[in-house]
C-alpha cells in the first residue's frame, strides 16, 4: 500500500435490483478491504455498488467521500462530471460490474482512470456465487 491510498469503488447500479448479487458483492468488498485496507474510499453515491462500498467503509471505520452528480443525466454537470471527479480523487480503482447491467457508467469510469494512468482492477458478477476478475 502507498501513502494516501485512495480507492475508488464503482460498479453497476443493477446490484440494487438483485439481492443475491448484492450479498455476494458486499461479502467480496469486505474481504477486499480487509486484505487491502485503503486510507480512504471514494465512490459515486449511486444505488448498488457505490452505496454498499460507503456502508462498508463506515462499518470498517475507513474514511470515505461520495461524489454526487449535479443533474440526473450524462452531461452537462451530470454523471460524466461526477465520474471524472472520482478518477481525479483516487490513486487506484476497482470496478465491479453486473452481467445484466444495461449501462456502462462504471466501465467508462474505469476506462477514464486507465487513460489517466490510475491502476484499475475490473471484476464481474456473472450470476454465480462469485465476483470474477476480468484481468
Amino acid at each position: 500500500m502507498v501513502d494516501n491510498d485512495i480507492l475508488a469503488i464503482v460498479g453497476s447500479t443493477y446490484f440494487a435490483q438483485d439481492v443475491h448479487s448484492l450479498i455476494v458483492a458486499r461479502r467480496w468488498i469486505i474481504g477486499h478491504l480487509n486484505r487491502n485496507r485503503p486510507d480512504m474510499i471514494v465512490s459515486g453515491g449511486a444505488a448498488g455498488i457505490d452505496k454498499v462500498a460507503v456502508l462498508i467503509a463506515k462499518e470498517l471505520d475507513i474514511a470515505y467521500q461520495e461524489f454526487f452528480p449535479q443533474n440526473d443525466r450524462w452531461e452537462p454537470e451530470g454523471f460524466k462530471e461526477r465520474n471524472i471527479q472520482i478518477v481525479e480523487a483516487c490513486t487506484r480503482l476497482i470496478c465491479i460490474r453486473h452481467y445484466l447491467a444495461k449501462t456502462y457508467g462504471s466501465g467508462w469510469t474505469a476506462d477514464h482512470a486507465e487513460r489517466n494512468r490510475i491502476p484499475v482492477k475490473r471484476y464481474m458478477y456473472t450470476g454465480t456465487y462469485e465476483i470474477e476478475s476480468l484481468q
